[in-house]
């Protein structure tokens, strides 16, 4: 009996040395390897980016919004010392201190032939591949990257986002030996607000109109006369409506467009840098055609460019003259009655003249 109250005792020592070894090792595990927000996101846990624009053909189904989460530093926990987190193995700093998330969507497809599309990125997503060894509050500013579009306004709002890392407890208060991440606070660092979620408005761009215009002038100028143009724009993204059914621009495309006397062709929403070449292709054998460009002095040519500035009326004005000299062969008709009506007066004075003689 009393070999097996020995045996029995030393039985109980060995397992509870090896569940003591084994909370240990869990322990260290935990602080060593890190855990992540996964699992923490939820309604309002997310960036929501919406892209908004002045009409559906600037927006396309490829477009990328760049997002950088920048770690700036932490606050310890009670008598807990925070520790730096991690991302991809390294710790959060200098160099390695970013992370950038991207947010994708079929933008276009999804606005319906409306001009405004929204998509969203979970905090699992944004923070994934950040890892936390130790309780703290880890701070984090997210912030938008300004992308390349044209068209778009981007964003200038930043947030910040604060982390909350513990120990997890059992239900009599007891440590498991476990991490675990008990919340994230978003606050506007514009307001000091605090929201549920992370929210960027991408507006659209200011934009201004390229009008070109025609007028026919002189004695021989048919108001009915269609004239012929190409114009090419470039330095833009998507594709732009006109004042014409159907003929829309693209960058770097030509676009072939009509105008008879007083009509205007209307390329809409460009933005401001857009650069334009426009050509007069058949001038209906008129003598003359000048250009004027917003409005500057007119000269002969047949070709015009320039670049969209938002600060004036962007306009190229075509003034085709056609004339005709009146004939003179009326007045040439008369030359020969002239001279024989000269002829017999001249004749009548010598007759005259003998007469009285």
């Amino acid at each position: 009996m009393k070999k097996f109250t020995k045996k029995l005792v030393a039985s109980m020592l060995s397992t509870a040395m090896l569940m003591g070894m084994s909370l240990t090792a869990f322990a260290a595990n935990s602080q060593t390897q890190g855990i992540s927000v996964n699992g923490y996101s939820g309604p309002g846990r997310q960036i929501t980016n919406t892209w908004s624009v002045a009409e559906n053909g600037l927006l396309n189904d490829s477009e990328t919004f760049d997002f950088a989460l920048e770690y700036t530093g932490s606050d310890a926990i009670g008598t807990n010392a925070s520790s730096t987190p991690t991302f991809n193995g390294s710790e959060m700093t200098q160099n390695n201190a970013t992370k950038t998330a991207q947010i994708t969507s079929a933008w276009k497809t999804k606005a319906a032939g409306g001009a405004s599309s929204s998509e969203t990125l979970s905090y699992d997503e944004l923070f994934d591949g950040i890892r936390f060894t130790a309780p703290g509050l880890y701070h984090f500013m997210l912030r938008e990257n300004p992308g390349h579009n044209p068209n778009i306004a981007y964003s200038d709002q930043s947030y910040l986002l604060d982390v909350q890392v513990v120990w997890e407890t059992e239900d009599n208060g007891s440590q498991t030996g476990n991490l675990k991440v008990s919340g994230i606070a978003t606050t506007s660092a514009a307001t000091n607000q605090k929201s549920e979620g992370a929210g960027f408005e991408n507006t659209e761009a200011d934009a201004e109109s390229l009008k070109i215009t025609k007028t026919v002038s002189g004695n021989a100028a048919n108001k009915n006369d269609e004239f012929t143009f190409t114009v090419v724009v470039n330095g833009i993204d998507g594709t732009y409506s006109t004042n014409k059914a159907d003929v829309t621009v693209t960058n770097g495309e030509e676009t072939t467009f009509t105008l008879k006397h007083g009509e205007t062709f209307e390329i809409k929403n460009l933005p401001a840098g857009a650069a334009y070449t426009v050509n007069e292709t058949d001038s209906k054998g008129y003598d003359t055609t000048n250009v004027s460009v917003n409005g500057g002095n007119a000269v002969e040519s047949k070709s015009a460019n320039g670049t969209i500035n938002l600060d004036e009326t962007n306009t190229v004005a075509y003034t085709n003259i056609d004339t005709v000299t009146p004939p003179t062969g009326v007045i040439l008709h008369f030359v020969p009655v002239l001279l024989a009506f000269a002829a017999a007066f001249g004749g009548c004075l010598v007759f005259f003249r003998r007469k009285r003689i």
